[in-house]
């Protein structure tokens, strides 16, 4: 028997084809029981979304091998349903969340022009959501999935650092050159064994020698792409640079750390901090803050530091209401 997955009904445009067939789930005394509602060429109509409505339902299922078609079909109207205010903040924003972390798992899948074109793209329209939504959008920082993948930290650090960006005042454009960036900035690591990546044990000196390789190589792969990027560059190239020229792959150090090299280290570094890696739980927000200020600081530029735990406190705080009220 096919697995099924949920989807949110309010994800759903009216008058689209989705791509994929779509199911009602029956609960009967013995079984689950799926039963087809919407076959995968058939326009979803106004009729059948009414229908939903009317009888409350939230969820329709897919199947699982469907997974695929149902994310590129958020992502061709990603647009629309970031802007349809008939959607709650919080689902657009898990909308939001799982389409960006099923395109950055395609890219590192297939780091080919036409995913980075992709992920560009939607970086654009994440900003635009970012902006338009303001503080709503926050709840991007609440949804971080804390497991430790190359693909699912990328979008993780993209969550946050557009947000601080924004904090810090960059405007349109600036913002969507840096999320495009932050999005792209471990695409070095494609090429890098995997048995390298998720090790549990400590690198090896030529294992370690081959991670930091990965800047550069990202580099590469961006300019092979010819997709005229800028900050995607420096980005990619200075996110483990140190303020104190200790980093790689150039050991460059304060001035020479263009600005935004300087936001993504602290974002890299802390979103490693709070997933768990095969290596290391994970950490609370304020215990990870507590360590980068007394065991790294001099990776950091100290103002940026600064600011960045002014802009994580109300989420830290957030963080401890929700685990005080699972212990209450």
């Amino acid at each position: 028997m096919a697995d099924y997955l949920p989807v949110n009904s309010n994800s759903l445009r009216s008058d689209t084809t989705i791509g994929c067939d779509l199911y009602l789930r029956i609960k009967t005394k013995f079984e689950n029981r799926y039963v087809l509602y919407c076959k995968d060429d058939i326009v979803f109509g106004d009729n059948k979304k009414g229908m939903l409505c009317e009888k409350n339902i939230s969820r329709l299922f897919i199947k699982k091998d469907d997974q695929q078609k149902y994310y590129e079909y958020l992502e061709n109207n990603f647009q629309e349903i970031i802007t349809d205010v008939r959607i709650p903040p919080s689902q657009r924003t898990k909308i939001v969340h799982s389409a960006a972390t099923n395109l950055v798992k395609d890219l590192f899948n297939d780091p080919r022009a036409g995913n980075i074109e992709r992920t560009k793209t939607f970086a654009y329209n994440m900003v635009d959501y970012i902006l338009q939504e303001g503080r709503a959008a926050r709840s991007l920082l609440n949804i971080a999935i804390h497991e430790y993948y190359t693909y699912t930290h990328s979008v993780n650090v993209a969550a946050v650092g557009t947000l601080f960006a924004k904090e810090l005042g960059f405007k349109n454009e600036d913002l969507k050159h840096f999320c495009s960036g932050i999005l792209l900035h471990d695409i070095g690591k494609t090429r890098i064994s995997t048995d390298i990546l998720n090790k549990k044990g400590k690198l090896t000196k030529e294992e370690y020698e081959k991670i930091k390789k990965h800047p550069e190589t990202g580099v590469e792969i961006l300019k092979e792409t010819g997709n005229g990027f800028t900050d995607e560059y420096l980005i990619t190239l200075q996110h483990h640079e140190n303020y104190d020229g200790t980093g790689y792959p150039h050991g460059l150090g304060k001035d020479e750390i263009h600005h935004t090299g300087k936001i993504a280290r602290i974002i890299d570094v802390y979103d490693a901090l709070t997933t768990t890696r095969s290596y290391a739980q994970a950490k609370r927000p304020f215990a990870a803050l507590v360590e980068m200020k007394e065991k790294m600081i001099n990776c950091f530029d100290k103002e940026l530091f600064v600011e960045f735990i002014r802009f994580s406190g109300p989420y830290d705080q957030r963080a401890k209401q929700r685990k005080n009220n699972k212990v209450h």
